[in-house]
């Protein structure tokens, strides 16, 4: 007979807070414990829509979670099984170890002197694999995996079992006779769902929104102070000696003054510098790690304890054009559609079609052939093999020198590819199909102490379902007229004429990541002397780092600022996961299946 060991700490009381992303009720002879924001079961919003969740497993069993929509994940614990879910879109995680059956939604659980680091998920990290903490199962710990997106994991005694419940097999609409006037009014009404949504999920959270004075973040605010009894706090960050941050600047201060959002304007200087004194945990390393030391460190420390924290992240994916649409209608064999879409991007980009039409054939060409070409001496320096214009996802991602670990960057490259062909298939224009994880690796080791919840409208699935099966994709990748159009079909009305017009809303980190580096650089070399040599090329990594310092943009140089990031991170989960350990924070759940 088996039974289920439930930590105490979680499940001793089955009521939790309105405003807490975690909850735990009783079902059954078990509980189910979920983190994150349940925002729809059935025609059920907010608290209603998290207590219905226990009729929805009564119906249909852990399976019912499919149902469910919303950013969350969740652990089911019955007398002899555990079930592990995550939605589709969620940013959060769950682990688990097969051997023993332990399964927990923080890493450090299983972190003991014994730990192995995986050296897969070292050289993903390096590489820059895109999703691979998302779609991959691997973690930064041997024999730890991670729970799928849309996927239910179910533990027994005699074995463990993965389904797939929630899947989607996305293919652009390459309709040219629908117009911009007659989709856009659903995607506003979706992202006011999204945003009333998750307001209701924690009715008495306080609010905060970083607004950009951009298209994307501007939107999210305007939608949040139409609920006018939540007082909104805004964050933004300045340059103001750049002539287009100043315009920035006005525009978010036009919004917040439209909708009574108290807005507070950071310059550079007011930004915290270097890592932080006392470090904070963080389940897994980030590339943007400096990122989230600089912008989400600020916003900690001015957003109340509790609060939401929304942004506009997610628009780019959904909204804006890119020229890899060309390579994209021939891989399709729409030439046609292809013939007609050359001239605007030719005029765009100042290219001529010719050779355009040359990097589209070069694209369609495999990767690793591709890669020869621009590696091979006396080949490597002719511009003819130039494809940035339409694939610069190409030409940034090359394999790494001062990189020892791991199988190679073709390997993990088609394994990637393999896994977004199976969970969105190979439909649809993205670089990325993991960035639904990326807010929380960035924003945790910040976020979690103070309780703030990052919360990304433009990440919800009805949205995305609505994208990509409904809407065409001319709509979208549309090169005679200013980008994003349709999202600004959709902003009419709410979001100020004079920012719904602008031209351009580019924000520049370099320079921040470049200081950052330089300020913290004798904690990076000391990291660096630690760090395994049979993982790296200690020498190759130093040149690499002063080619950096000097703005060099190469597969090296972006790839030792992730190196970095892992260092970074693995010195601090090392230092406080014995800790942790004995005194878990509140939204830690741990569950084990006992023989």
């Amino acid at each position: 007979m088996n039974d289920v060991h439930v930590n105490t700490e979680r499940t001793d009381s089955l009521t939790s807070p309105v405003n807490s992303t975690c909850s735990t009720q009783r079902w059954r002879d078990g509980t189910v414990f979920v983190e994150g924001i349940i925002q729809r079961v059935g025609d059920l919003t907010g608290l209603q829509a998290r207590e219905a969740l226990i009729q929805v497993l009564d119906r249909d069993g852990p399976s019912g979670l499919a149902q469910v929509q919303g950013d969350f994940v969740a652990i089911i614990e019955t007398a002899h099984e555990i079930y592990a879910y995550k939605s589709l879109t969620s940013q959060f995680q769950i682990f688990y170890r097969e051997r023993d059956r332990v399964v927990a939604n923080r890493l450090y659980t299983f972190w003991d002197e014994d730990s192995v680091w995986n050296q897969d998920y070292f050289a993903r990290h390096c590489f820059i694999v895109p999703g691979h903490q998302c779609l991959s199962v691997e973690t930064p710990l041997v024999d730890v995996q991670r729970v799928l997106p849309g996927e239910l994991v179910t533990f027994r005694s005699d074995r463990v079992t993965r389904q797939q419940l929630v899947q989607r097999q996305y293919r652009y609409n390459l309709d040219r006779n629908q117009s911009r006037e007659e989709m856009a009014p659903e995607i506003l009404r979706l992202l006011r769902d999204s945003v009333e949504t998750r307001l209701q999920a924690r009715p008495d959270a306080e609010i905060c929104v970083e607004i950009s004075g951009g298209l994307d973040s501007s939107f999210i605010a305007c939608l949040l102070g139409e609920h006018p009894k939540r007082p909104i706090r805004g964050v933004m960050f300045s340059q103001p000696d750049i002539p287009s941050h100043a315009v920035s600047e006005q525009y978010a201060r036009e919004v917040a003054h439209r909708y009574d959002i108290d807005l507070t304007v950071l310059p550079p200087e007011a930004l915290p510098r270097g890592m932080p004194e006392s470090p904070s945990y963080s389940d897994e390393p980030s590339d943007f790690f400096w990122y989230g030391d600089i912008f989400s460190r600020a916003v900690a420390e001015i957003a109340a304890p509790g609060s939401y924290i929304f942004t506009g992240y997610g628009a780019d994916q959904l909204f804006l054009r890119s020229p890899a649409f060309l390579p994209y209608l021939l891989e399709h064999g729409e030439y046609s559609l292809w013939k007609q879409t050359l001239p605007g991007v030719s005029r765009l980009l100042s290219r001529g079609q010719l050779n355009l039409s040359w990097q589209c054939l070069l694209s369609l060409i495999p990767a690793a052939w591709h890669r020869a070409l621009l590696n091979t001496p006396g080949l490597s320096q002719l511009s003819a093999w130039d494809i940035s214009d339409v694939n610069m996802d190409r030409m940034l991602t090359n394999e790494v020198s001062w990189l020892r670990a791991g199988k190679g960057l073709n390997v993990y490259s088609q394994e990637r590819r393999q896994a977004e062909a199976d969970l969105f298939s190979q439909g649809i224009i993205c670089d990325d199909w993991g960035y639904f994880s990326a807010p929380r690796t960035v924003c945790q080791a910040h976020f979690d102490a103070k309780g703030l919840v990052d919360a990304s409208p433009f990440c919800d699935l009805a949205l995305l379902d609505y994208i990509y099966n409904e809407v065409s994709a001319f709509l979208i990748h549309d090169f005679e007229v200013p980008y994003k159009s349709l999202l600004r079909q959709a902003q009419a009305g709410v979001v100020p004429e004079s920012l719904r017009q602008r031209k351009s809303d580019t924000f520049v980190f370099n320079s921040f990541q470049l200081r950052y580096i330089e300020d913290c650089r004798a904690q990076f070399d000391e990291l660096l002397q630690e760090a395994s040599s049979d993982w790296i090329d200690l020498q190759k990594v130093q040149l690499s780092l002063e080619q950096l310092s000097f703005g060099m943009a190469t597969s090296d140089t972006r790839s030792v600022v992730a190196l970095l990031g892992y260092l970074q991170w693995q010195k601090n989960f090392m230092m406080l996961a014995p800790t942790l350990q004995k005194q878990p924070e509140a939204e830690f759940h741990r569950a084990e299946l006992r023989h």
